[in-house]
């Protein structure tokens, strides 16, 4: 992947979405992030568009992100139109992170949506969404979806349209991000995993005749500050993975591998590993409560951002 800037952003679950993304402004950070959901079992997890639509309303300079919202739980035109009004709102300052999510079952099953097929339902649902920004009018008839003469109005801010991230780890998610995306986004992996996960990339690019070395790549990892890396880990240890999710047996060992934890210098250390395997743009996932969570954007904004900026 070809040389960039380090940059640095944030997310929260919970409803304090426009405070946090004003306070991540003031500190200097470069994105500000949030996720999507329908139904889960995480207090506070919404729906994303609304989220990305305060909060660029809120703001004037610092990068919009969404991680990820999830395709297949609205219909493409509605994914379109939703992604082009943020952009609007934001004045081009959007990441488009997009995925087929999947972590949650009864999301999926109180949608009508099929679990095992969100894949070939995401893939649909994308190459709509990818028309209708491409496209003065599109008519398109598949297996999910119909539409006919559709033209997308408001259009996106950004020519042609926001930067498109894609998540997920499988083959598929992967060919997704080479046919469709401007850049990788993966959560829970390895480094040396999201390395492999890379070269993967300019291979299927090289079958395609795409160069992929200029393709952004993004991490988002769940992040727990805390004095020292034991006291952290002891936290985070304390918390069990929600029902219901897709989540490894062994959470002593998803903890290690996944999420970054303990005082600055081991967040440092856990971000210079990924570096290493080509990441550019960090997006911590905080899980402070509200009574550490400005403490918690102060330190990183003030011992974490800076040394790799240094190094930019």
């Amino acid at each position: 992947m070809a040389h960039r800037p380090f940059k640095f952003g944030a997310a929260i679950s919970g409803t304090e979405q426009v405070e946090f993304a004003r306070n991540m402004e003031r500190l200097g950070f470069d994105s500000v992030w949030a996720g999507d959901h329908i139904q889960t079992t995480t207090a506070g997890s919404g729906e994303g568009y609304t989220y990305l639509a305060a909060m660029a309303a809120a703001t004037s300079t610092i990068t919009i992100g969404s991680r990820v919202i999830v395709l297949p739980l609205r219909h493409p035109m509605l994914n379109a139109k939703m992604a082009a009004q943020v952009d609007q709102l934001a004045h081009g300052r959007f990441i488009y992170g997009v995925g087929i999510g999947g972590d949650y079952a009864p999301e999926f099953e109180n949608l009508g949506i099929p679990l095992k097929e969100r894949g070939r339902i995401g893939n649909e649902n994308l190459e709509v969404v990818m028309r209708l920004f491409n496209e003065e009018r599109v008519t398109f008839e598949g297996k999910y979806y119909s539409i006919k003469d559709v033209e997308l109005t408001p259009r996106p801010w950004q020519k042609p349209h926001p930067p498109i991230w894609m998540g997920g780890r499988a083959e598929e998610a992967l060919e997704r991000a080479v046919k469709y995306a401007d850049g990788y986004f993966p959560f829970l992996t390895t480094a040396e995993g999201l390395k492999q996960r890379l070269e993967r990339i300019r291979i299927l690019g090289e079958q395609r005749g795409r160069d992929t070395s200029t393709m952004d790549v993004g991490l988002v990892t769940v992040t727990t500050i805390a004095a020292d890396h034991d006291t952290a880990h002891a936290e985070v240890a304390g918390r069990s993975p929600a029902n219901g999710t897709r989540a490894t047996t062994d959470w002593n060992a998803t903890i290690d591998r996944y999420q970054a934890h303990g005082n600055a210098q081991d967040i440092i250390a856990f971000c210079e590993r990924f570096a290493e395997a080509g990441v550019r743009h960090f997006v911590f996932n905080l899980t402070s409560d509200p009574v550490r969570l400005a403490h918690d954007m102060d330190l990183l904004a003030s011992d974490v951002l800076p040394y790799f900026r240094a190094k930019s």
